[in-house]
């Protein structure tokens, strides 16, 4: 197969003009130019065109595999933790409907990897929720990286059993059930559900990593295991959602004396095969801890707005050398999952003013591409090539018409290639997307599934099984909760042990 582009991005940093990519089998042969490698290969099979963009599948670090967004059944954003009473009263298709669709909206805007971090992978049903996950992204064709996830403390809100304390006797009732666990049964469970998944789905297609829902919701006993285990098992990659909101650092600082990170880096977790997802509420030490450990993060621009979260200093992040990947999070700004979106709008939070011109220079957009590029492989343990189209790498690659871009009315030429993908491209550019080797979509037609069948099958499933989960008797108890709830974490934040912002945005006397 020839893959053909008026542009090929061989990774951020080298774009080759009016080229081609030669694959063989599943794997990058060769990068030329078209004429020369079309005389070569005169009998292969083409994608692309004289005036497409042809550039590295781009890489989501971090997802949940949902399929629908809250927004699509009907639930609007607030802070996190409103949000994790209001989701519960939210329909959840099956896990391969999930996947499914969660791969259609991945692919059909260029995505070619996806990292399904899980939440609560547990249960009697547990290793069959997997399989049917996995099952689903397999016969999408997109690339997998997936983490069972679950929490062995805090599982309903920070110092859980303390908020029960202060509830009321009917909402105690109503609550206790969802704080009363056992934390080692959980755990126990978890590790023998990394384990069989390990053996029977890692493949250089499938990577399953070790994924513990959040730093505050995991033991120190816990993590420990988790640490040895992947450490095992060759570094597998370790995925934590780490200090999203200031409840949870205020948390750490109560109980730890310290910062989430701080304390993960007194468990050894942190290292350079773990990655912490949102980063939001850091200290400068938190910075320079992660830089010294070659620790990566993921930065979820639209989600952190949409639930109130902040602005992950990602800027000083990466002054520091910090490697930091897209993760979309399945609340993408325009709710479609456009990892181009994403891309721009970190590449606009990390651009917010400071006081001195030339001690505060923007990220260029070759790095910003590379958050969705070679910095997002790096989280996830594919082959090391991984968001590249060197030769040797994995043929995953996503085309693009660049119509839209150039001629709409008109761009100058002199603007560089990574900064026409920042600033201008969109996910409903691409036209064509190869995962593997492989067309998983041409012109715009998915080749490895019926869209419309699964949509059908979406919409079959939420008819009959929307209403379940919001009854009346749940509806009331969670409203009446609610002040009591906003109350504890608001006691919570007198822990909370830093206030001065990364970004200056405005000023007040």
């Amino acid at each position: 197969m020839l893959i053909r582009g008026g542009w090929v991005v061989v990774d951020p940093q080298t774009i080759v003009k009016d080229a081609a990519i030669h694959v063989v089998d599943n794997r990058v042969a060769e990068v030329g130019t078209w004429s020369a490698l079309r005389e070569r290969y005169p009998d292969d099979e083409v994608v692309g065109g004289a005036t497409s963009i042809v550039m590295p599948g781009l890489i989501d670090a971090h997802s949940h595999g949902r399929g629908l967004s809250p927004i699509q059944k009907g639930v609007l954003y607030d802070y996190l933790e409103n949000a994790f009473l209001d989701w519960s009263s939210m329909v959840y298709l099956p896990n391969d409907l999930c996947a499914a669709l969660s791969a259609v909206r991945h692919l059909r805007m260029g995505c070619t990897s996806i990292h399904h971090t899980g939440w609560n992978d547990e249960g009697p049903k547990a290793l069959e929720n997997a399989h049917l996950a996995i099952g689903s992204y397999r016969t999408s064709g997109i690339r997998l990286a997936y983490s069972p996830a679950v929490r062995d403390r805090n599982r309903f809100c920070i110092d859980e059993e303390g908020f029960v304390d202060t509830l009321p006797p009917e909402l105690r009732e109503f609550v206790t059930p969802m704080t009363r666990y056992d934390a080692k049964a959980i755990a126990d469970d978890y590790m023998n559900l990394f384990e069989t998944l390990h053996a029977s789905d890692n493949s250089p297609m499938t990577r399953v990593l070790h994924g513990p829902s959040w730093a505050h919701g995991t033991t120190d006993d816990f993590f420990t295991r988790i640490r040895d285990s992947a450490a095992a098992h060759d570094n597998t990659p370790i995925h934590i959602h780490t200090l999203q909101t200031p409840h949870q650092r205020a948390w750490s600082i109560k109980t730890f004396g310290c910062s989430l990170v701080e304390h993960l880096d007194r468990l050894s977790v942190l290292g350079s095969n773990t990655t912490l997802g949102h980063a939001v509420w850091l200290s400068e030490r938190d910075i320079e801890l992660i830089a010294a450990r070659g620790t990566s993060t993921t930065h979820h621009a639209s989600c952190n707005l949409h639930v109130r979260n902040g602005i992950s200093p990602i800027w000083h992040m990466m002054k520091q050398g910090v490697n930091v990947a897209l993760g979309i999070d399945d609340k993408s700004l325009n709710d479609d999952d456009d990892p181009f979106m994403e891309l721009r709008m970190s590449a606009v939070l990390s651009r917010v003013p400071g006081f001195d011109l030339g001690e505060t220079p923007a990220l260029t957009s070759a790095q910003i591409l590379s958050m969705g590029t070679v910095n997002a492989a790096r989280t996830l343990g594919f082959d090391r090539l991984h968001g590249t189209l060197q030769p040797g790498a994995p043929a995953d690659a996503a085309i693009l018409d660049t119509a839209s871009m150039l001629h709409d009315p008109w761009t100058s030429d002199r603007l560089a290639i990574p900064d026409l993908l920042v600033w201008r491209a969109k996910g409903q550019d691409v036209t064509d997307v190869v995962v593997d080797g492989k067309v998983v979509i041409r012109d715009r037609r998915f080749t490895t599934m019926d869209v419309e069948a699964l949509y059908a099958e979406v919409r079959d499933y939420v008819k009959h099984y929307e209403a379940k989960p919001a009854s009346p008797e749940r509806t009331a108890a969670l409203a009446a909760l609610r002040p009591h709830f906003h109350a504890w974490h608001r006691k919570m934040l007198t822990h909370l042990d830093v206030s001065e912002p990364f970004y200056r945005v405005n000023g007040r006397a």
